[in-house]
C-alpha cells in the first residue's frame, strides 16, 4: 500500500513539473529511478530485464537497468526514430516536401463555394501532413501557402486559421517517434499498426473532423455577421515574413517523400514476400536514393551532397537528444510505477468496478488529453504512459491495440485545444489574433475527432 501512495504522489509530482514546462526527460528519468529504488527498499517487485547482467547489488542494479535501457532502445526503437526524423529533414532540404506541397495545392483553383473551401483546405492541409511531420512547420506552411487564396475567396482569418491549426490532427503518416512507440507497444509491425489500424481508424476522423469545420466555422461567421460574399478579394497579411515553398526542386522529387510508404507495403507479404526489409533499413535505402537523385541533379557536387548527408546525421544527433531520450526516459519511469505495485493495482481497480478495457481506454485517453491541452505537447502526455500498456494489456486479456491507438491520435487530436502549444501560438502570432479565439474555432472539430476515432477503433479492434 506504502508504494502505492508514493506512485500516487510521484505521478501528481511528474505531472504538474511536466505542465510547468520542465524538462522531460529529466523529470521522468528522475522519478523513475526514484520509484525504482522505493521498489528495492519496499519489496515491492523486479524491474531487471532477463537479459541484463545483474551487478550483485540492488541499489547498483538500477544503474545496469538504465544502461540497458539505453542499449536496447538505441539500437532498435531509437535507431528507427532517429533514421526516420533524419530522412523527414533530408527531404525537407533537398526540396522534395516543396515539390510535392505545390502539386498538393492545386485543387484549390477548382473550388468556388466558401464552405465546400473549408473542408478542401482541410483535407489539402492531410495531404501535406503526409510529408510534414512538424506540426507547427505544418500548420505554418498550409498558412503562408494556402492562406492568402483562402483569404481573397471570401474566408475569415479566424477560420483559415482554425483549419490549419488542425491539420497535424489524426495522424495517418508511417514516419514519428509516436508511431514507432505505438507499434512496438502493440506487438505489431509498423506497416500492420498503421495499414490495419491507424489509417482505417483515421480516414474516417479526417472528414468527420473536415465536415465539423465546416458547420462549427459557418456558425461562428454567422454570429460574427461574416459574410464571405462581402470579403471576397481581400488579402491576408501577415504579421511576419514566412518561407514558401521552393519551386526550385524538380517535380519528380515529389515522390520521394513517399518512398519508405510505397517500399514497406512493396517488401511485405502483400506483394514482395521474398525480400524482407527491416523499417529502418528501408530509411537508410530512402535517403540513398535521394543523395542518387541529388547527384543527378548537381552533376556530382561534393559541396551540395556533403550538405545533404549533414542535415541528416545532425537531425539524427536533434532526435537523440529530443524523441529518443523521452522515449527511454518514459521506459525508466514506467518501470519504476510498475515496480511499485501501481499497474497492477490500476488493472484491479479497473476490474473491481467493472470498467474493462473501454473504461481504461478512456481513462487513458483522458490523460493524455488534459495534459496534451495543458503542456502543448504530445510526446510528454504520450510516452510515459504508452510505456505501461503492454503489461496492463496483457493483464486484462485486451487487444493492446484498443488501448493504445486512442491514446495515439488523442495526443495529436487534442493539441490544437492548448493555447500553449507552439501551432496554435504561431498561427496566432501570424494572424494577430488571441491563441484562446485560435483554440475556440478548433474546439468542436477536435472533440468530434477525439469521440468518433475512439468509436473507429473500438469498431476495429
Amino acid at each position: 500500500m506504502l508504494g502505492i501512495c508514493i506512485g500516487i504522489v510521484v505521478l501528481i509530482v511528474v505531472g504538474w513539473a511536466i505542465i510547468k514546462g520542465k524538462y522531460a526527460p529529466l523529470i521522468l528519468f528522475a522519478s523513475g529511478i526514484f520509484m525504482l529504488a522505493c521498489s528495492i527498499f519496499l519489496d515491492t517487485g523486479s524491474f531487471m530485464p532477463k537479459k541484463a547482467l545483474p551487478t550483485g547489488n540492488d541499489y547498483l542494479n538500477i544503474v545496469e537497468f538504465l544502461r540497458y535501457s539505453f542499449s536496447n532502445n538505441l539500437g532498435n526503437l531509437g535507431l528507427l526514430i532517429m533514421s526516420m526524423v533524419g530522412f523527414a529533414s533530408y527531404m525537407t532540404h533537398i526540396g522534395a516536401n516543396d515539390a510535392f506541397v505545390n502539386i498538393a495545392i492545386k485543387p484549390l483553383s477548382f473550388v468556388k463555394h466558401p464552405y465546400f473551401l473549408v473542408f478542401v483546405a482541410f483535407l489539402l492541409g492531410k495531404a501535406v501532413s503526409m510529408v510534414i511531420t512538424s506540426a507547427t512547420g505544418l500548420g505554418v506552411l498550409c498558412l503562408a501557402l494556402m492562406g492568402p487564396a483562402l483569404a481573397a475567396l471570401g474566408m475569415n482569418k479566424k477560420t483559415i486559421g482554425a483549419v490549419f491549426v488542425t491539420s497535424g490532427c489524426a495522424s495517418l503518416v508511417l514516419l514519428g517517434g509516436t508511431t514507432a512507440a505505438s507499434a512496438k507497444a502493440c506487438s505489431l509491425s509498423i506497416l500492420d499498426y498503421v495499414f490495419l489500424y491507424k489509417i482505417p481508424a483515421g480516414l474516417p476522423v479526417v472528414f468527420v473532423m473536415g465536415i465539423a469545420h465546416v458547420f462549427w466555422q459557418r456558425y461562428l461567421d454567422k454570429r460574427e455577421g461574416w459574410n464571405p460574399e462581402e470579403h471576397k478579394g481581400e488579402t491576408l497579411v501577415f504579421s511576419e515574413d514566412v518561407k514558401r515553398p521552393s519551386t526550385a526542386a524538380p517535380k519528380i522529387y515529389a515522390i520521394l517523400p513517399f518512398l519508405p510508404m510505397i517500399f514497406v507495403l512493396l517488401f511485405s507479404r502483400y506483394f514482395i514476400d521474398t525480400i524482407n526489409l527491416h523499417i529502418t533499413t528501408t530509411m537508410f535505402l530512402c535517403v540513398l536514393i535521394g543523395m542518387f537523385c541529388e547527384t543527378i541533379r548537381w552533376r556530382g557536387d561534393i559541396a551540395k551532397l556533403s550538405a545533404g548527408l549533414k542535415v541528416f546525421l545532425q537531425s539524427m544527433g536533434k532526435a537523440l537528444s529530443g524523441v529518443v531520450a523521452l522515449v527511454i526516459a518514459a521506459g525508466v519511469f514506467a518501470s519504476g510505477f510498475k515496480a511499485l505495485g501501481m499497474v497492477d493495482a490500476l488493472v484491479s481497480l479497473a476490474s473491481s468496478v467493472g470498467a474493462g478495457a473501454i473504461g481504461m481506454s478512456i481513462l487513458f485517453v483522458v490523460i493524455t488529453t488534459t495534459v496534451a491541452i495543458i503542456a502543448g505537447s504530445n510526446g510528454a502526455s504520450f510516452y510515459p504512459i504508452v510505456e505501461m500498456v503492454p503489461k496492463i494489456a496483457k493483464d486484462m486479456g485486451v487487444n493492446p491495440v484498443m488501448l493504445v491507438l486512442p491514446m495515439h491520435q488523442a495526443s495529436t487530436i487534442a493539441r490544437p485545444l492548448s493555447p500553449v502549444a507552439g501551432v496554435v501560438v504561431a498561427i496566432a502570432g501570424m494572424l494577430n489574433m488571441s491563441p484562446l479565439e485560435l483554440v475556440k474555432r478548433a474546439s468542436v472539430p477536435c472533440i468530434a475527432g477525439l469521440i468518433s476515432h475512439h468509436i473507429f477503433v473500438f469498431l476495429l479492434a
